[in-house]
């Protein structure tokens, strides 16, 4: 787009919010405090005439804002605050100081954008996070029910202690601790409505799924399940968000941290940053794909690795990137995967 006649920045919060604008020369017209309600931002925003262009940081609300606000300005921009050292560490900073700084930051160029898909991607991905919020809940209390137990000296093996029926027969164990016994039971019945709450929440998932046919595709790499296929559709959005591979590795958290000087390497270890599940999801695909029976180019690769004294850790990172990039290419070339075919991507480096 052309240069915007204006530059506003939101420093949003549940309660209020503060609007700053700024010039195209960079100088501060108004900055001021209005109810964060749509009604509000909405007359405030449509008040300033010409083109324009909104930043907010990103937060619980951000996306609300990004939806309420996108068809009365040129352009929405959702910042990842951690970028923005200026205003968090300052010292001294206050709403209408951080408005009026965030402000700035667009302004100069400097802001760095935090995506957000249409709206019905979004709801899908707040489902497929919602799914895997329950089933940390459900980790959570299934470790707390055996513990009432554990810390009894009672053994409990298995999983049968958390079936609905069996559970009867395991609360007798409890008989000499009433208080035990109704935690227990506070515990079972606590985790079987998780349980039965993230199977209406799978269903929903499934219905949404339909709309997007990269998940079938992606379902047909070894290592990747249902669940692995709705998360990654679900977060990443479109490949089409990253350039190159490498920068589809640096978000799921794949990529090598360095540091460069002259053109010689004096730092390089894996990076600490990158989206947490998206990792996980692409490492446990990795030990799937490694541990199944079938032939597959990921077994070639750690065979070949484990020749070379590659550790079993370095070696299962390494297939990760090998899957990512797969999924990658076949995402946005829209071709199927294939077994025996090798399809055309990057070669993977050792990590």
């Amino acid at each position: 787009m052309d240069k915007p006649t204006s530059y506003l920045a939101l420093d949003a919060h549940p309660g209020d919010s503060q609007l700053a604008v700024l010039s195209p020369k960079g100088q501060t017209l108004s900055c001021k405090n209005y109810p964060t309600a749509a009604p509000n931002l909405i007359e405030a925003v449509c008040a300033i005439r010409g083109s324009k262009i909104l930043v907010v940081e990103e937060s619980q609300i951000a996306d609300w804002i990004n939806r309420t606000l996108t068809p009365f300005v040129d352009k929405v921009i959702v910042a990842n605050p951690k970028e923005n050292a200026w205003i968090a560490k300052s010292k001294h900073i206050d709403d209408k100081v951080a408005a009026c700084r965030l402000a700035k930051l667009l302004w100069g160029g400097y802001i760095k954008s935090v995506h957000h898909g249409d709206p019905q991607r979004q709801e899908f991905k707040e489902l497929v996070l919602h799914y895997h919020d329950l089933t940390r809940q459900i980790t959570r209390f299934k470790n707390k029910l055996k513990a009432e137990f554990i810390a009894r000296a009672i053994v409990v093996k298995g999983p049968s202690v958390y079936d609905p029926v069996l559970f009867k027969t395991h609360l007798r164990k409890l008989s000499q601790s009433p208080i035990a016994q109704d935690q227990a039971k506070n515990y079972s019945a606590i985790l079987n409505h998780i349980v039965e709450l993230r199977l209406s929440v799978l269903k929903k998932i499934r219905s949404f799924s339909r709309s997007y046919p990269e998940i079938n595709r992606l379902r047909a790499i070894p290592g990747i399940g249902q669940i692995s296929a709705f998360s990654i559709s679900a977060i990443i959005d479109t490949p089409y968000r990253f350039t190159n591979k490498r920068q589809f590795w640096s978000y799921i958290g794949l990529a090598k941290s360095q540091k460069i000087t002259n053109g010689k390497v004096y730092y390089s270890a894996s990076s600490s940053h990158g989206n947490k599940l998206l990792k996980w999801i692409f490492l446990q695909a990795a030990m799937v794909a490694l541990r199944s029976k079938e032939p597959s180019r990921f077994k070639e690769t750690a065979d070949r690795l484990s020749k070379n004294g590659v550790t079993d850790k370095n070696i299962r990172r390494t297939v990760a990137r090998q899957i990512a990039s797969i999924i990658f290419t076949i995402w946005k070339s829209g071709e199927p995967y294939r077994h025996a075919e090798t399809l055309k991507i990057e070669s993977v480096k050792t990590l």
